[in-house]
């Protein structure tokens, strides 16, 4: 009995390797004109044609070539060879898109190139040669747009013409007490144009030389651009002396304001959301207002009269997991009033506008980047109007005149106000 059942599975095995290798050797002979199957063991010594180029299209420190494949059907890809800085790059393509981009020129110009093709068997073509012309990379046209403005402790940088939007470094430069180059800072950005804030006590309040260059990712520099600046002198203002003001505040937390003369009310809905969140120097909370029909306000004590410079804003981020950046309840438009004293209406004389504000996506892009949830993780600086940083003030209202999804709240991660203490 035992001998007949071992016959019986032994034959069992038998027919089901045998069906398996039938249903192998079907769906292969079937899926070969398909997907154009060709033998990876098969081969010769046998050098393939040259490809034909089909169209070159040069671009900002760029080249792309498209190519036409040669006959030869064990052809594997094709193959760029190019002089960079006395650096030989080589860069490749598959058969199934035979593109070619050819990248880091260091300036406008004509380069040679060598275009083989190369088989399975890594057979190279003879090579046919080509000379391409790559317009002025971004980070010359970048290095030729960049200013250098004095700011409060410190200088903005701005740029502009990176028209391909490739990675840059923006680089702060100075010199040391050796009379040494020095780097000061760094800025990476893919940004077309922008802007950025390099603030250090440690530059001083006295006329220095700042310098700047362009830096791309292969390690080719602009020439720089020097000027001497001389740094205003601020401080951040102590977060623990602020409060808010609720003397004409709505009483309610789902009371809704409206109008010149009320603010919106305290948000008690959640504790994780209270004004003091707003200075509590912690990211994951935030503070979000009450209700109100925009524009709607709210305001806050210094605790200090001052006349303010900048002041730093941060997005919600609540460790939810959630991107709350250029989104929900985060404010896009708004204006920043100041007084010496605490009057209820916003159009009273002695509410003084220090400035006008609207938040833009930095990569100018319809759909934020990664690049601009990192910008937006750093906090955006925004500046009082210069001709509003002599205005002594103790209160500051905030009038919110739209957010992100058009709500009628507002989300402040955190904020932080630098300016001249002029009492305590």
């Amino acid at each position: 009995m035992n001998k007949y059942y071992k016959k019986i599975n032994s034959l069992r095995n038998s027919i089901l390797y045998g069906s398996i290798l039938v249903c192998i050797a079907s769906f292969l002979l079937s899926c070969g004109s398909e997907f154009n199957v060709q033998d990876l063991t098969s081969g010769d010594s046998q050098a393939p044609s040259n490809p034909t180029v089909d169209n070159v299209l040069n671009s900002s420190g760029s080249v792309t070539i498209e190519c036409l494949l040669p006959p030869e059907e064990d052809v594997l890809y094709l193959m760029a060879e190019y002089n960079v800085n006395g650096v030989q790059r080589v860069v490749k393509s598959s058969f199934y898109k035979p593109v070619l981009f050819l990248d880091g020129f260091p300036e406008a110009g004509d380069y040679k190139v060598i275009i083989k093709a190369v088989d399975r068997n890594e057979n190279e073509s003879s090579g046919i040669q080509l000379t391409v012309s790559p317009t002025t990379p971004s980070y010359i046209i970048a290095g030729n747009n960049i200013s250098i403005e004095a700011t409060f402790s410190g200088v903005i940088v701005r740029w502009q013409g990176n028209v391909e939007k490739d990675e840059l470094i923006i680089q702060l430069l100075g010199y040391d007490d050796e009379g040494e180059i020095v780097i000061l800072d760094d800025n990476y950005t893919d940004f077309e144009k922008g802007w950025f804030l390099s603030m250090d006590p440690s530059y001083g309040y006295s006329e220095r030389e700042f310098g700047v260059v362009v830096i791309d990712r292969w390690g080719n520099t602009s020439q720089a651009t020097w000027k001497s600046l001389q740094p205003l002198f601020d401080e951040q203002l102590d977060h623990t002396k602020m409060s808010p003001v609720r003397d004409y505040a709505m009483p309610g937390a789902y009371d809704i304001a409206e109008g010149l003369c009320v603010d919106v009310g305290p948000n008690f809905r959640d504790p994780q959301t209270q004004f003091a969140h707003l200075f509590d120097g912690q990211l994951n909370t935030y503070y979000e207002t009450g209700d109100g029909v925009p524009p709607f306000s709210f305001t806050f004590d210094l605790g200090v009269t001052a006349n303010l410079s900048r002041y730093k804003y941060y997005q919600r981020d609540d460790g939810s997991g959630t991107n709350f950046s250029f989104n929900h309840n985060t404010i896009k438009k708004w204006r920043v009033y100041g007084s010496l004293t605490k009057e209820p209406c916003l159009d009273h004389p002695s509410w003084k506008l220090l400035g006008t504000y609207e938040m833009v996506i930095p990569s100018g892009e319809d759909v934020p980047t990664q690049g601009d949830f990192d910008a937006a993780d750093a906090g955006f600086d925004y500046f009082i109007d210069i001709e509003a940083t002599n205005i002594p003030v103790r209160f500051i209202r905030f009038a919110i005149d739209e957010n992100w999804s058009g709500g009628t709240m507002a989300h402040f991660g955190e904020l932080m106000i630098w300016g001249v203490i002029l009492d305590n």
